[in-house]
């Protein structure tokens, strides 16, 4: 997930920097939501469980070296010890990085790639919204392949006597449009934050950013041939989703945010395409392309004009551009941690809505992209229209 292109912090002719704004790492929120953002069973993520499946590693172990020193079939347990130990394996991946959470998670993933349903969350109830996967046609010259967006639409969604705001949220590298709504646990996030009257009824959007030759696209227009990622976020998916869904259809009621490589294109796109989005939130950011955009663009000059670090000093900004920034306490010394301050710094500079966190104890993965989801959340709330 690291970025190959060094930041550029002292541009020729730049205005001089101050610090950056010292980062909130308070909880803010309610205890009573942190509480409710955490109801549902996160036990295919809890250290609990590879700890229970150690547990019976061991025991499979021990039978199968008792029922060899006796003489006895040792390999029914032996394998089994094998197979739990790979679980073992698996479970402490997942535990650190959050990306199957919970059951709903896993649902969400199965039914992703045409397995099973989602059940309740494709309906929702009166306190929830609803989970959809939905197409979205994609012309065949932004060579970008036939991929899921999921849509959230929240509790009491009435499309024929209200319009809602919509939030895009944008995957990292290596990812896919499900990674919100599974790893990031967005829609149960939107639900809690809504019934607690902090955000109003919105509606969530995760499309996929993957081009069909390239990966890491950064959501860039590729020159090299590749896929047309910028255009078909602009030209495709908002006026298809302008066009399918009871949005607000101004960029007062439109937000972009992403995590990792997702929040490098949420704050690039949302710098310079003022007239679509208004806020941006921006999880684990970087502030240039980076490596996936030396292989999307051609010359130094295209790879300058995504350079947030370069160009953020200079390019206009005819309203404020709320941002919300958010990096993990445990990578503070890391270069993402350093591209993030870069961007909080530069936005300071030019006197934008800002809010900093860092978020104690926590690394690079989607447990810190669910950690940051409901302060993102409210802050695009507080700054919308």
């Amino acid at each position: 997930m690291g970025k190959g292109l060094a930041s550029t912090l002292a541009v020729a002719g730049a205005p001089a920097q101050p610090a950056p704004p010292a980062p909130d790492t308070t909880q803010t929120l309610p205890p009573a939501v942190l509480r409710a953002l955490h109801d549902q069973s996160q036990w295919l993520g809890s250290w609990w469980t590879v700890a229970a499946l150690g547990v019976l590693a061991a025991v499979l172990v021990a039978v199968a070296a008792v029922r060899w020193r006796r003489g006895h079939r040792s390999w029914p347990s032996a394998v089994g010890a094998t197979v739990v130990l790979a679980l073992v394996a698996v479970a402490s991946l997942n535990a650190y990085a959050g990306y199957v959470p919970s059951l709903a998670a896993a649902q969400v993933l199965l039914a992703g790639h045409g397995i099973g349903s989602l059940g309740r969350q494709a309906t929702g109830t009166a306190r929830t919204g609803s989970l959809e996967a939905v197409h979205v046609p994609v012309p065949a010259e932004l060579r970008m392949p036939d991929a899921t967006t999921w849509v959230y639409t929240p509790p009491g969604y009435d499309p024929s006597t209200t319009r809602y705001p919509v939030v895009y949220l944008i995957h990292g590298e290596p990812g896919t449009s499900s990674d919100w709504v599974a790893g990031g646990d967005a829609a149960h996030t939107m639900d809690v934050l809504i019934d607690a009257g902090l955000v109003p009824p919105m509606i969530l959007a995760s499309p996929e950013v993957n081009g069909a030759t390239s990966n890491d696209t950064e959501c860039l227009d590729s020159t090299r041939g590749g896929p047309q990622v910028e255009t078909y976020l602009l030209d495709v998916l908002v006026p298809w989703v302008d066009a399918h869904l009871a949005t607000i259809p101004d960029p007062e009621h439109r937000v972009i945010g992403g995590m990792s490589a997702g929040a490098y294109c949420a704050v690039d796109q949302g710098l310079r395409h003022q007239d679509v989005f208004s806020a941006i939130l921006a999880i684990m950011p970087y502030v240039n392309p980076g490596d996936g955009g030396r292989d999307m663009l051609s010359t130094r000059e295209e790879l300058a004009a995504h350079d947030v670090a370069g160009y953020l000093p200079y390019i206009a900004l005819p309203r404020p551009v709320p941002v919300f920034v958010d990096v993990p306490g445990d990578d503070l010394h890391s270069e993402e941690a350093a591209q993030a301050e870069t961007l909080v710094r530069l936005l300071a500079a030019r006197g934008e809505p800002l809010e900093y966190r860092v978020e104690p104890h926590q690394h690079h993965t989607w447990t810190m992209a669910r950690t940051a989801l409901p302060y993102a959340l409210v802050f695009a709330a507080e700054h919308l229209g």
